[in-house]
């Protein structure tokens, strides 16, 4: 079971270079520490369009944990956090911590369109069944799910689609809207949850 810190931050005027910047830094540093993938991506369409985001994917929690540490009395690290204090570059959330729920985040996608649910605990079960399902009308390596471990809102799921393209994943949407059988599982989802947003992301 994989373990992910993320991050995600709203660029302000004039500061988009210099946000992914940081990103890049603090990514580049929680690679050095121990993560085994990492990702800097832009929102281009949906929940938090324009917004830039980071994770750092882990083997498990003390990996992540132990990392993270390791990263906050990293020189680099301290220095691109005074900055972001003393020169804000956006106005960011979290970091987070999450955790594999079904299959595992392919962090190397190019694309991702992420579909969050508010759910309760107690049906996470439900919902891995039916993921199940949409996999096997689905291509290979599609589809996966992570719960947050220590965030603000702990009733989320995300499902994450992963795509090679942005093309690729216009044509999943089409092929898959017209199948009576997605449709079904869709409904069945929204007996368990609640669809509270949804975005569109490309790797940088």
């Amino acid at each position: 079971m994989s373990t992910y810190i993320f991050y995600t931050a709203t660029p302000l005027p004039g500061k988009s270079s210099l946000l992914e910047t940081r990103i890049r830094t603090g990514l580049g540093v929680l690679a050095q520490k121990g993560a085994i993938a990492t990702r800097c991506w832009r929102v281009l369409m949906g929940d938090n369009a324009g917004n830039f985001g980071m994770g750092a994917k882990f083997e498990d929690f003390e990996t992540a944990l132990c990392a993270y540490e390791a990263a906050m009395h990293d020189p680099l690290f301290k220095e691109m956090t005074k900055q972001s204090w003393d020169d804000p570059a956006g106005k960011g959330v979290g970091p987070f911590m999450m955790r594999d729920l079904y299959e595992t985040i392919d962090l190397s996608a190019p694309v991702h369109v992420v579909r969050t649910y508010q759910i309760s605990r107690s049906k996470l079960t439900q919902a891995i069944e039916i993921m199940k399902e949409i996999v096997k009308i689905s291509p290979p390596h599609t589809l996966s799910a992570a719960v947050p471990v220590i965030a603000s809102r702990m009733d989320r799921v995300g499902a994450i689609y992963h795509f090679d393209s942005m093309a690729s994943a216009g044509k999943y949407m089409d092929e898959m809207s017209m199948k009576p059988e997605f449709q079904e599982l869709l409904k069945q989802a929204s007996n368990l949850g609640t669809l509270v947003r949804a975005g569109f992301n490309i790797r940088m």
